[in-house]
């Protein structure tokens, strides 16, 4: 049975493959074949390529060797779906026509200005090509030597569509072979520069030796974060569930965290200048005033120096929309694409929110007044309660949602991770309905809705979801109503059941720690978040709502729930409106 289901297997990926290069020689052939740059991680493309090709080499006698440099840049600027199509299309040649010997995978990367030239070879040990046949090797449906390679499944399509991959990239492709011996195919494209950041060489050493999977997952856990309490940052995100992700990978950094919901809010918190920011991380699409559009009026009409200099960072899940000189050229510092690359996102802060002339005064301020702390943030969680989640979360299962990689993401620490779960829980329901009656009248807005949704969704590795809405949200803006009201049910329909199954862990997690339950929320706790509200108190805010947040309540959950949600948009009247004759 075993062996039927891998030959069924082998035949439904080689008919798969079939059938997408064909689709691709003809958007080529029609001039609709589009390379879509985005900024992605090098050492997981090249995981990814290695994890697909050593399937190949089961039944065969070869040596899979990759030949990678510790100086490898960690990030680069392109299309990494078309570059791990080109790589996949050599290493599957090679692997087709090498019995025996070694097929080697050979990557450099040389810096050119603002680009980077990546050269990517491929050398194996297998047949070879005759002289006569390489120039015919580039040709679509061109298979050399067909009558000793018969028995070798393929159309002739791949080496023509590397080549116009390649040629598309500004590259070129050549090819040294010696009949019986082997051949060597060398590809160089050009890419865009993000980082001088190395992969170094313990990565390149897991990566040769095929355990960065593993690795990766722990990368998070190892980070050196800064802990800086002297800075605080403005997050702008029309989603709530996307300001608590946000949050949570920034807490371990210590730093104070504010909260508004659209462009205009976050523009006349600037303009006030009440409070002076070390940096605004800034979303990008949002309805009425996006992220753009926000940072022009902070940098051109505002006119305080203040709102000149001050550091904004665009946050963005769709990664097509332009590229990163684009946003720099809107008045951004950086750029970070969702969902958020953690080591990504602690070179944003170490550049553009790390004070260091405020990070001495704060520490010399600490050792004069005593209160140096040398515990991490979070560390008041008992440490009996920190097992009990910490093992919960470690042994969860749902459909749709790589909770390992998420986990990781949120620095395994099960409190983060489980009110952020909360969060997407709470926040989703009503954004699904707002999808349910779309017309072709409202598609702007289904768009900006169902992109949001693309976002929280890949902040907490629920990529099932992800990708139907990026589907819906492309079609959306291009104006195809046919395709959102033929595929919108499916989307509500699959991110219902991922909430169903969220909503019962949740519950399980309700239960697991003994003591947490109380019939209703203190009141003392709540007139001391009452009176912060009224003097605008943050800090003292905070500290309140972290109590209240300890426990599960019987009745009047919900309210703590909108007070963290208001608390978190800085709603201080709303608070103090809801919260108006609460007594101790």
């Amino acid at each position: 049975i075993r062996g039927n289901l891998k030959k069924i297997h082998s035949s439904a990926m080689t008919l798969l493959s079939i059938v997408n290069d064909i689709l691709d020689i003809s958007k080529i052939e029609s001039g609709r074949f589009e390379i879509i740059p985005v900024d992605y991680d090098l050492p997981s493309l090249i995981n990814d390529t290695v994890t697909l090709n050593t399937a190949r080499i089961d039944e065969n006698l070869i040596d899979f060797l990759l030949s990678i440099d510790e100086t490898l840049p960690c990030r680069l600027f392109g299309d990494d779906l078309r570059i791990k199509q080109i790589c996949n299309n050599l290493l599957s040649n090679a692997f087709k026509y090498t019995k025996q010997g070694s097929v080697i995978w050979r990557l450099v990367c040389e810096r050119d200005g603002n680009d980077v030239w990546m050269t990517i070879g491929v050398k194996d040990t297998g047949i070879g090509i005759r002289p006569e046949d390489q120039d015919k090797l580039f040709e679509n449906y061109s298979q050399v030597d067909t009558r000793s390679n018969r028995q070798i499944m393929g159309t002739g399509l791949g080496l023509a569509l590397t080549k116009r991959m390649v040629e598309m990239m500004d590259g070129s492709i050549a090819v040294e072979s010696e009949y019986g011996k082997g051949s060597e195919f060398t590809a160089r494209i050009r890419q865009k520069f993000v980082t001088d950041v190395p992969i170094g060489s313990e990565l390149a050493e897991s990566l040769k030796n095929f355990r960065y999977t593993d690795n990766k997952l722990t990368q998070g856990s190892k980070l050196n974060r800064l802990y800086i309490p002297y800075a605080r940052v403005l997050l702008v995100d029309d989603i709530p569930s996307n300001l608590d992700i946000a949050k949570g990978m920034l807490k371990p950094y210590g730093m104070k965290v504010d909260c508004v919901t659209s462009g205009a809010k976050a523009v006349e918190l600037i303009r006030r200048a009440e409070v002076k920011y070390s940096a605004v991380f800034m979303d990008h699409m949002m309805p009425e005033i996006d992220g753009v559009e926000a940072t022009r009026v902070i940098r051109e009409e505002i006119g305080t120096d203040y709102a000149r200099n001050i550091p904004i960072i665009v946050l963005t899940a769709n990664a097509v929309v332009g590229n990163e000189e684009m946003f720099l050229s809107k008045g951004f510092q950086a750029f970070l694409s969702k969902p958020v690359d953690i080591m990504r996102l602690d070179s944003v802060i170490r550049q553009w929110v790390r004070n260091k002339e405020a990070e001495e005064k704060f520490l010399e301020r600490e050792f004069e007044e005593g209160k140096f702390e040398d515990g991490e943030p979070g560390a008041e969680n008992p440490e009996s309660e920190k097992k009990i989640l910490d093992s919960l979360v470690k042994n969860w299962h749902i459909d749709g949602i790589d909770l390992k990689g998420a986990f990781a993401r949120f620095d395994n620490d099960a409190k983060i991770f489980l009110h952020i779960l909360r969060s997407y829980a709470k926040s989703t329901p009503p954004l699904l309905e707002q999808l349910r009656a779309v017309t072709q009248e409202t598609l702007p807005d289904y768009a900006i809705v169902v992109h949001g949704l693309k976002g929280s969704s890949r902040g907490i590795c629920a990529l099932d979801v992800a990708m139907k809405a990026e589907s819906l949200e492309r079609a959306a803006k291009t104006g195809d109503f046919g395709f959102v009201k033929a595929h919108g049910g499916d989307f509500i329909e699959t991110a219902e059941k991922l909430l169903g199954e969220l909503s019962a862990i949740l519950a399980s997690a309700r239960e697991a720690v003994p003591g947490r339950k109380k019939a209703r929320p203190d009141r003392n706790a709540l007139v001391t978040l009452l009176e912060a509200c009224r003097q605008f108190d943050i800090d003292k805010a905070d500290m309140a709502m972290e109590e209240l947040e300890t426990y599960e309540y019987e009745s009047e959950a919900d309210l703590v729930y909108w007070l963290r949600e208001t608390l978190d948009v800085m709603g201080f009247k709303k608070i103090v409106e809801r919260l108006q004759g609460v007594n101790p």
